[in-house]
């Protein structure tokens, strides 16, 4: 019977260590803390890592991790607090880094992409942009002569870990591009860069798939005849660049903005593409509709009017919302 009782003891004893090593709260927590875990780390390394950052016991977490019969932690980034139930580290650490869906639209620039990141918690907005800012910093033999990674994040949906390091999220959307785009370039006498500027502008423009191939003949016709684009697109990309603001439509006075994107002030291409643009546009700046349109406006029902002729087009407009 004591024997019994004894055991009693100890199963209540023993129950009582567990639940305090596992569910105890510091509510003191201090600030988080990005842990890496590397692969193929063993349990009393990881053990060891989590008390050097301050996170818990090595003991504590040994002790539960053993118990639970959860001793292989997965490897990746964390974000982990001092204090926090060893339960809850143990959990997230055999289930690997938790991850979001992120879709990145058609169309969106990397600062909209940037905003997204930062909202869900993969990356901060600015260290993402610095990346973007340099395509030297990634070894890809098609971005050469590149001066800007806008137009070559390749908008798509994409399952990230939260956080994760920027650098690899634009690794990530840049090998979606050469699986994706670099094809569509195969056998194509095209400018790679400049076809990328282009379709960007494309994107922007055209609200309607079928009328893309429409809208990029008039961009190419206007070039080949040395035209400036008046790319309405361009003026709103430049606005928001370089004064940070965002304008759903422009003045008369807009169009004079003095920017290199500015369309409507400089002749040919802005200096890189002004968004990040879907198949559909990179296919229709490469196989264009064979037409001798030079100019567009959007009407009422969304869709856009063609002209040949300045005056065809007046006539467009007074039609136009």
């Amino acid at each position: 019977m004591k024997s019994w009782i004894v055991l009693l003891v100890a199963l209540v004893l023993l129950g009582w260590v567990f639940v305090d090593f596992a569910f105890f709260f510091d509510h003191s927590l201090g600030v988080p803390k990005d842990v890496v875990i590397p692969k193929g780390m063993s349990l009393s390394g990881v053990a060891h890592l989590l008390e050097k950052e301050g996170i818990t016991s090595s003991f504590r977490f040994l002790v539960f991790a053993l118990l639970s019969r959860k001793t292989t932690p997965i490897a990746g980034q964390y974000r982990l607090w001092p204090g926090m139930p060893v339960a809850s580290i143990v959990r997230l650490l055999s289930q690997g880094p938790p991850r979001v869906r992120v879709t990145f639209p058609e169309g969106f620039t990397a600062e909209q992409m940037a905003e997204v990141l930062e909202r869900l918690g993969v990356c901060r907005k600015e260290e993402y942009l610095a990346f973007v800012a340099h395509p030297e910093h990634f070894a890809r033999p098609w971005l050469s002569g590149a001066k800007s990674l806008e137009g070559f994040l390749f908008p798509d949906t994409y399952f990230l870990q939260v956080p994760t390091p920027p650098s690899e999220v634009i690794a990530l959307q840049l090998d979606r591009f050469e699986e994706l785009v670099l094809p569509l370039f195969s056998g194509k006498e095209a400018s790679f860069l400049e076809s990328i500027v282009l379709a960007s502008i494309v994107e922007k423009e055209a609200r309607l798939r079928e009328e893309k191939p429409l809208v990029a003949s008039v961009f190419l016709n206007r070039l080949r005849k040395n035209m400036r684009l008046q790319s309405c697109a361009t003026v709103v990309y430049a606005i928001k660049k370089e004064k940070g603001v965002s304008v759903t439509s422009l003045r008369e006075e807009d169009l004079a903005f003095p920017s290199p994107f500015n369309t409507y002030l400089h002749e040919g291409l802005p200096p890189h593409a002004i968004c990040n643009p879907g198949l559909d546009a990179i296919r229709a700046v490469l196989e264009p509709a064979q037409t001798d349109y030079l100019y567009f406006v959007l009407q009422e029902d969304g869709k856009h009017a063609f002209a040949r002729t300045y005056e065809e087009h007046l006539k467009n407009k007074r039609g136009a919302p």
